[in-house]
């Protein structure tokens, strides 16, 4: 009996060996499969972009307001009525054309008497010219006293004076006849009229304002730091708000010294207005190219990541995240250049990078 209580326990005790066997290689097939499974929980999807060639190009955009490239203000040279108008608002004039006409009735007497009293002060010039010579050849031949000599010579000199005035004052009749005849100083349009007919006007009053507005200027302050980049002749693109398409333009003008209000440089760039299309006063904004780079190391801006003024990306270096600092160059609307801390080629994280930490896991979409 004793024998087989034995046998029976050996048997019960076996068993429970097996059962805690068959157990334990559950639970570690169990916890491998939980590993594995935490593993890929752990894993931040990600989408990746290889680092590549990129042209850059460093500039400006600058706001300024057009303005034509010539202009002048018609001033009345003389006193008068007006008698005639021939340029209205918006019309198209030439250097040269009439614009209006005063009224030269007193100007032409004037001119008329001055020529006169010069004919008469010539007729007298001359017979003391002669009188002079004559006078100068007997004294030499100790005919005539050096008195005599220089009592002529005073009235030869005298009336030549005399002449030389009168000379003068006819001409200034003259331009004062001229001056009734209002004249455009440029080619251009009529921007603004400021006369009546039968208005009297006086030296000096503002009758009319011309513009040429074949070409337009925009005029655009430059830092002191962008200068050395600036030089006459440098094309630039101009967009004017109103218009969807954009104007080549070319820097014309730079002031040797900066602006008091701005701290900046006075810089005019030159449009040419086909279809005189522009008009002054609209608004626009200069691009200004100062430097460019060809086949420069780019990312997408997206992937840049700036921490305390410095800048970082992620790499996917064999399924796990490196953070690279790196150094930024020039930009285009959607890249950087990177300077330093990349390589052709690497694989740069765009998406899924945001909270991402040094050495995560990663996995890309």
């Amino acid at each position: 009996m004793k024998k087989l209580l034995f046998i029976l326990g050996c048997i019960l005790m076996m068993s429970s060996f097996l059962l805690v066997g068959c157990g334990d290689n559950k639970t570690q097939e169990t916890d491998g499969k939980a590993v594995e499974e935490l593993k890929k929980e752990e894993a931040i999807y990600v989408k990746t972009e290889p680092v590549k060639n990129m042209d850059f190009t460093n500039k400006i955009i600058l706001p300024g307001n057009l303005k034509p490239r010539e202009e002048a203000v018609v001033t009345a040279e003389v006193n008068g009525k007006v008698k005639e108008i021939i340029g209205d608002l918006g019309s198209n004039v030439g250097k040269g054309q009439h614009l209006c006409k005063l009224d030269d009735t007193t100007y032409q007497l004037a001119y008329e008497n001055k020529s006169k009293d010069l004919s008469m002060a010539r007729i007298e010039y001359d017979n003391l010219t002669n009188d002079y010579e004559r006078t100068k050849t007997l004294y030499e031949n100790n005919v005539k006293s050096k008195s005599e000599l220089e009592t002529v010579e005073k009235e030869y000199e005298k009336q030549k004076e005399s002449l030389g005035m009168k000379e003068n004052d006819v001409a200034l009749a003259k331009k004062n006849v001229e001056d009734t005849h209002i004249k455009a100083p440029i080619s251009g349009i009529i921007s603004s009229k400021k006369v009546l007919m039968g208005q009297m006007v006086s030296t000096g009053m503002e009758l009319f304002k011309l513009v040429n507005i074949e070409q337009m200027y925009v005029q655009v302050g430059i830092a002191e730091k962008d200068m050395p980049f600036i030089k006459r002749g440098q094309k630039c693109i101009v967009k004017v708000d109103v218009f969807s398409d954009s104007f080549e333009g070319k820097i014309t003008n730079i002031g040797p010294e900066p602006e008091q209000e701005t701290k900046t440089y006075p810089v005019k760039i030159l449009i040419n207005n086909e279809k005189n299309k522009l008009k002054s006063g609209m608004f626009a904004t200069a691009q200004i190219i100062l430097d460019q780079r060809k086949d420069a190391l780019g990312v997408p801006k997206k992937a840049v990541i700036k921490e305390k003024e410095k800048y970082y990306v992620f790499l996917e270096e064999n399924k796990k995240a490196v953070k690279k600092a790196v150094k930024i160059g020039f930009s285009s609307d959607d890249a950087y250049e990177i300077l330093e801390g990349v390589k052709k080629g690497d694989q740069v994280i765009i998406v899924g990078h945001e909270n991402l930490e040094d050495g995560k896991l990663v996995e890309k979409k």
